[in-house]
């Protein structure tokens, strides 16, 4: 999401989020995407056609920090 400038108001649906991941991953990327949401790095955007992800604008110095490593 970092790469693709998904921050704020632009974000990015589940099923297309997890397009770039192989098979055999995709139900731990559902599991670390909840986890982010809850400690805030990721914001979820509630739609009419269903949740949608970014990054947290707030939280742009933290994310960089951990995508460093």
């Amino acid at each position: 999401m970092f790469l693709d400038h998904r921050i704020g108001a632009k974000h990015i649906s589940l099923q297309n989020l997890k397009t770039g991941f192989p098979s055999h991953v995709k139900g731990e990327v559902d599991k670390q995407l909840k986890k982010l949401v809850r400690q805030n790095p990721v914001l979820m955007h509630p739609t009419s056609y269903g949740p949608q992800y970014a990054l947290n604008p707030r939280k742009l110095q933290e994310i960089v920090k951990i995508s460093e490593n």
